[in-house]
């Protein structure tokens, strides 16, 4: 765990604060590459991941940056960030972890999509690509300019390359069915809302493995009513609890007194990952890619499963 200081703190487009992350001592920070995150331990007791918006892949960075947009649905989070937080804050922080790594040598022409605050962990790879010559293109989208992070920034750069949408001034979405049609792209990094990912997944249903690459900010919602129990075996220890079809792996964790690490009890972070011994897995993680979920070597506790009757982990 890090203790870091908030530096500085400025509104960069409507409800988005730029926040600046400085450790307390003064000493040079972990550095990350674009796509990382950070946990964010609030004074409020919650835990939120940030993307970095400056992640530049050296070893070590000076500062953090994160952007964090007030969501209106937002359950102590972002409020208490725009409400409460104040220059000097001491926050306790996660070195970088990153789950939505940019590729460069695996692709020769890039699509990036970001829309509204998943433009964030975008910019730093936009920043990255330009550095190593990458052919890249980037869609930029918002309800209205207003509420884009980075407007004056990305304006800046290349026209030819950076398109912005903005949903009010156009009269509906990015037409995402043209854009994707109409470049043979190698591959596309997309953070954004929801429905948006969900129309590029159904959009890229035949594009190579590894080629579509998005990160989600909130689970996508699975159907629990199938949810079978099922029995967790601790390699390590020996013990073994049964999982109710109404609890996680890691609630049941819990409920046996082990103080497993967890952050966004989403499947969103990989903070609580565990490795298998033993059994099929049911994932239903946004943390694992379609080959990492094949091998069943990898397991996210606060929301997947098993698919038979038993479970082993190295715990």
């Amino acid at each position: 765990m890090i203790q870091a200081v908030v530096s500085r703190i400025q509104a960069i487009a409507r409800d988005v604060l730029l926040l600046e992350l400085q450790a307390a001592g003064g000493q040079a920070l972990p550095g990350a590459s674009p796509g990382a995150h950070v946990d964010v331990h609030l004074p409020n007791g919650q835990i939120r991941q940030y993307s970095l918006t400056n992640a530049e892949g050296q070893g070590t960075q000076a500062r953090y940056q994160i952007a964090v947009a007030r969501d209106a649905h937002s359950r102590g989070g972002s409020a208490w960030i725009h409400d409460k937080l104040r220059v000097g804050t001491p926050l306790a922080i996660s070195e970088p972890r990153n789950l939505f790594a940019l590729d460069a040598e695996a692709h020769g022409k890039v699509l990036f999509i970001g829309a509204g605050i998943g433009i964030t962990p975008i910019y730093a790879m936009v920043q990255s690509a330009r550095k190593s010559g990458l052919d890249w293109t980037l869609a930029a989208c918002a309800r209205s300019s207003s509420r884009l992070a980075f407007l004056e920034e990305l304006s800046a750069l290349d026209p030819a390359r950076v398109q912005f949408h903005f949903d009010l001034a156009q009269s509906g979405p990015l037409p995402l069915a043209t854009l994707l049609a109409g470049s043979p792209w190698d591959a596309v990094y997309a953070c954004g809302p929801a429905g948006m990912l969900d129309a590029i997944e159904a959009l890229t249903t035949s594009w190579s493995e590894g080629s579509v690459r998005m990160e989600r900010f909130k689970a996508e919602q699975k159907d629990a009513s199938a949810n079978t129990a099922f029995e967790l075996v601790l390699a390590r220890s020996g013990q073994s609890i049964e999982v109710s079809a109404a609890e996680s792996p890691l609630d049941a964790l819990e409920r046996m007194g082990v103080e497993h690490p967890f952050s966004c009890r989403e499947g969103l972070c990989g903070t609580c990952e565990v490795s298998v011994i033993d059994g099929v897995p049911d994932h239903r993680d946004n943390v694992l890619d379609s080959r990492e979920k094949a091998s069943g070597l990898r397991f996210i506790p606060c929301v997947s499963r098993c698919s038979g009757r038993k479970l082993v982990i190295d715990l």
